[in-house]
């Protein structure tokens, strides 16, 4: 193996050791020790290849935003036909995190224990415009007599926790119905089309 592939090959463990961590314990309880022993290195090299802990937790954090927001703004960038673009949106975030199912635990984990981080990065790394161009979407919706009234921000929040929820409460549900992990797999598969029609028969006047 070539020195370049081993140094890859070593920050990439650290990566995923200290995502693993911050997931269980989160940022501040998470050590670089720690992290070194889970990912079978030592401490001078996390130092080396991240210099800090909050350096290698920004990496990450980034990492996972641009996973979970990538997709989604280029469907609210894109000129599809409205119900369309509801489908697209919500599909993403299933596809997502069916890929990625512990990114909303890291996410909201850090996000209750500092948010003003948090929220900083968020500001720093969310295109805002988009939002703007979904909100010029719903009120032309609205003029054409498509659909009835419509909040941006309520519109936003449902589709992301009705999108996110099913993901976080993955460990309750699946003990009380008694699922496997791959049954509950399958299930959140589908019911992504149950989410889609629900948004959309909410928001949809009757023709």
């Amino acid at each position: 193996m070539m020195q370049e592939d081993k140094h890859k090959e070593a920050q990439q463990k650290i990566i995923d050791a200290a995502r693993n961590l911050f997931i269980k314990k989160g940022f501040k309880a998470t050590t670089v020790r720690d992290i070194a022993t889970q990912s079978g290195t030592n401490v001078a090299m996390v130092n080396y290849y991240f210099r800090s802990k909050e350096n290698l937790f920004n990496a990450i954090f980034e990492e996972s935003f641009l996973i979970l927001v990538q997709k989604v703004f280029s469907i609210l960038d894109s000129d599809l036909p409205f119900f369309e673009l509801i489908r697209e949106w919500i599909s993403s975030y299933y596809d997502m995190l069916l890929e990625y199912p512990d990114l909303p635990i890291f996410v909201l984990n850090e996000l209750a224990k500092n948010p003003d981080k948090l929220g900083t990065t968020f500001k720093q790394k969310t295109p805002y415009q988009l939002y703007a161009k979904l909100a010029i979407r719903i009120n032309e919706e609205e003029k054409k007599g498509m659909i009835h009234t419509l909040s941006l921000s309520d519109f936003f929040l449902n589709v992301l926790s009705l999108s996110v929820f099913p993901f976080i409460a993955k460990p309750i549900v699946t003990q009380f119905l008694n699922l496997s992990e791959k049954d509950y797999t399958e299930m959140l598969d589908n019911h992504r089309d149950f989410v889609v029609d629900f948004i959309i028969k909410a928001i949809k006047k009757n023709e």
